[in-house]
């Protein structure tokens, strides 16, 4: 009689339990349907064949914003808007002039040959020049920015396929919008036996594009660059916006180029990765450096 009493109570309770049960039906991403299956040598094609193979980059418009913040302090400030040109070449070299939308005025030069950096700021007369990983942490965030941080997103690195030092591999991701691969390069040290991390990046699978980049130096997330959709040129993509976001440096600056002005691997003319320093300018030489590993 008992063993029926218990039945009978667990029926129920299910049947109570079946009664209050609601079910929901979420809205699946359509880019989930549309995720597509690739390998890891299919990724890191794409990176190093469409993205990583451009050897000139120049960019005759683009929109910038700028912010900065400060964890400590408080506070987010955006800056008004601004346009600018910029022109690129390999791994080291870049000129970006910063204008005034409406006087066409520079705000902001700067430039970066491989070894060294100038920046102009002619509003406060300020010349500041260094080594390209010299380094301060300045309460004025414009001189917190450096040549080679824009370089990291303009220009997409290749994935060192011959280099014993670094290894790769492939995970999966998905946030409420996208499905994503991630291909994670380590720095394997033989003789330690450590590992750190060096580099992500993001690749959305319903259109394969490269997403995202990030640049960690000893674990910490040092860059972090988000892509918007890719222009198609000479069989190689850049991507139409790009936001570079500093950490350490508390600023963040997004670009979008203006599509019919870009071009990639045409000739530059010699001399144009400088920035002369204007008569009368007060100059700031930048000496302390960075860590060797830091992006």
């Amino acid at each position: 009689m008992k063993r029926v009493v218990l039945i009978l109570g667990i029926l129920f309770l299910v049947a109570c339990g079946g009664g209050v049960r609601r079910r929901v039906n979420l809205e699946v991403p359509t880019s989930y349907k549309l995720a597509k299956t690739a390998s890891l040598s299919d990724l890191i094609e794409l990176i190093n064949s469409r993205y990583a193979s451009i050897e000139a980059l120049s960019v005759s418009e683009f929109k910038m914003d700028f912010k900065v913040w400060s964890e400590e302090r408080g506070y987010l400030e955006d800056y008004r808007s601004a346009t600018g040109y910029l022109v690129a070449q390999g791994s080291g070299s870049i000129y970006v002039n910063i204008l005034n939308p409406l006087t066409r005025s520079t705000l902001v030069t700067m430039a970066a040959n491989g070894s060294d950096f100038q920046i102009w700021i002619p509003r406060e007369n300020k010349y500041l020049k260094g080594k390209a990983g010299a380094s301060v942490r300045s309460s004025n965030p414009l001189y917190n920015v450096r040549p080679h941080h824009l370089l990291k997103g303009v220009f997409v690195e290749r994935i060192p396929l011959k280099n014993s030092r670094y290894s790769f591999y492939k995970e999966e991701f998905q946030d409420r919008s996208f499905k994503y691969y991630v291909i994670v390069i380590i720095d394997v040290n033989r003789e330690s036996g450590s590992v750190d991390l060096v580099r992500k990046i993001w690749i959305e699978r319903s259109q394969l594009r490269l997403a995202r980049q990030q640049f960690y130096n000893k674990g910490e997330l040092v860059s972090n660059i988000i892509y918007g959709p890719a222009i198609e040129l000479d069989r190689v993509l850049v991507s139409s916006e790009i936001t570079i976001e500093r950490k350490m440096e508390n600023y963040a600056m997004h670009l979008q180029f203006v599509e019919e002005g870009v071009r990639v691997n045409r000739p530059i003319k010699k001399g144009t990765f400088q920035v002369p320093r204007p008569i009368g300018a007060d100059v700031e030489i930048i000496e302390r450096v960075e860590d060797e590993n830091d992006n």
